[in-house]
């Protein structure tokens, strides 16, 4: 009996060593492509809610969260994997209320290479006038704008946009 267990564990550790050893880059979770796939993508939003071990060594080891899981998917579109802490943080001033109060703001970041391209990066309304991204590539350029939300959900223009560049390493 206990040789049965004890083979079992063995298969069981085998199972969860492949991975590590087959990665040709941190951002490659689950396959050995050069470029991260959807399924190291999908490695990773498992590793953030837990619903499988954190295996990643991406911002330290065992760190599994969603910058990590941005990071997968940024190194998956081709920004390269970013291994370290590098970040953003961007500030701005207060928006002047119209008709209904202000309730918060929206983030949204664009790669320089298409600046109109605005993704929200912000999970909830922001109700501080700072937000830190820390999911951005070494050796990028990146676009920030900002948006008011009111109190009846009305969003604005985008602000002027501001832009910046992130360290090679």
């Amino acid at each position: 009996m206990r040789r049965e267990y004890s083979i079992i564990l063995s298969v069981g550790l085998f199972a969860f060593s492949v991975p590590a050893w087959a990665q040709t880059t941190a951002c490659n979770l689950v396959t050995t492509s050069g470029t991260p796939t959807q399924a190291d993508v999908n490695a990773a939003i498992s590793m953030a809610i837990g619903a499988t071990p954190c295996t990643a060594n991406i911002m330290g080891a065992n760190v599994c969260n969603v910058v990590v899981t941005q990071r997968v998917v940024n190194a998956m579109l081709g920004q390269g994997c970013v291994v370290g802490t590098h970040s953003v943080t961007v500030t701005w001033g207060a928006s002047t209320a119209g008709t209904y109060p202000i309730a918060g703001y929206n983030v949204f970041r664009a790669p320089s290479s298409n600046p109109t391209a605005y993704v929200q990066i912000n999970t909830a309304l922001l109700t501080a006038l700072t937000f830190t991204d820390a999911a951005v590539s070494n050796s990028a350029i990146y676009v920030y704008a900002i948006t008011a939300v009111d109190s009846q959900g009305n969003q604005s223009a985008y602000s002027t946009a501001a832009t910046a560049t992130i360290p090679s390493s």
